[in-house]
C-alpha cells in the first residue's frame, strides 16, 4: 500500500489588524437599530392603546341642550325664522332622542307629540309633553319671520322644560339579578 501522506498543522486564521479595531462600530451601529425598532414598537402599542381606550361618558342631554340653547340665545338675531325655527326644533328633537330613544330626529311634530300613531303604537313618554308647545312654534316659525318676542318666549319655553328635567336625579339604571342556582358553590 501506498503511505499516506501526513497532514500538516493548520494554524487558525487571524483577523488583520486593522478590522480587530474596527469592529467596535458595528456592535454600536446594531445597538442603536435595536434602539430604534424598540421604540418604535413601543410607540405603536401606545397609539393603538389611546385609540382603544373607551371615550369619555357623556354629559346628561338636558345639560347639553341647554348649553346649546344659550348659544342659539347668543345669536338669535343672526337667525332669520325659519333658520332660527330649524335650530331650536332640531335641538328638542335631539334631547328626545337622546332622553327617551325615541327617533325625534326623523319624525313630524305630530309623530313625536302622538297625534298621527297607529291604535297599535304606544303612546309617547310624558316627557314630550311640555315640549308640545315649543315644537309647535317652531313649526310656525319655519314658514313665516316671526317677531324677536316669539323667539324669545319659545327659547324660554324650551329653557323652562328642559331646567325641569336638569333639576331632577338621572334615570337610575336597574339591575336585575339572576336566582342563584341551587348548587353553585358560595364565594
Amino acid at each position: 500500500m501506498i503511505p499516506f501522506p501526513d497532514i500538516e498543522k493548520i494554524a487558525e486564521p487571524t483577523l488583520p489588524a486593522a478590522d480587530a479595531a474596527g469592529a467596535w462600530w458595528w456592535w454600536v451601529a446594531a445597538v442603536l437599530l435595536g434602539l430604534i425598532v424598540v421604540g418604535i414598537i413601543i410607540g405603536i402599542v401606545v397609539t393603538l392603546a389611546r385609540r382603544a381606550s373607551l371615550p369619555g361618558v357623556p354629559g346628561r342631554p338636558e345639560k347639553l341642550a341647554l348649553r346649546e340653547i344659550k348659544s342659539l340665545r347668543r345669536r338669535a338675531g343672526e337667525l332669520d325664522g325659519p333658520a332660527f325655527g330649524a335650530t331650536l326644533a332640531d335641538i328638542v328633537r335631539t334631547f328626545l332622542h337622546r332622553r327617551t330613544g325615541m327617533p325625534a330626529r326623523f319624525a313630524t311634530t305630530e309623530q313625536i307629540l302622538g297625534r298621527a300613531r297607529r291604535p297599535d303604537e304606544p303612546p309617547p313618554p310624558p316627557v314630550v309633553a311640555p315640549f308640545a308647545p315649543v315644537l309647535e312654534g317652531c313649526d310656525a316659525l319655519k314658514y313665516s319671520s316671526g317677531s324677536a318676542a316669539a323667539r324669545e318666549s319659545l327659547l324660554d319655553a324650551a329653557e323652562s322644560a328642559l331646567q325641569s328635567f336638569a333639576a331632577a336625579p338621572p334615570p337610575r339604571v336597574l339591575t336585575i339579578l339572576p336566582p342563584p342556582l341551587p348548587h353553585a358553590p358560595s364565594a
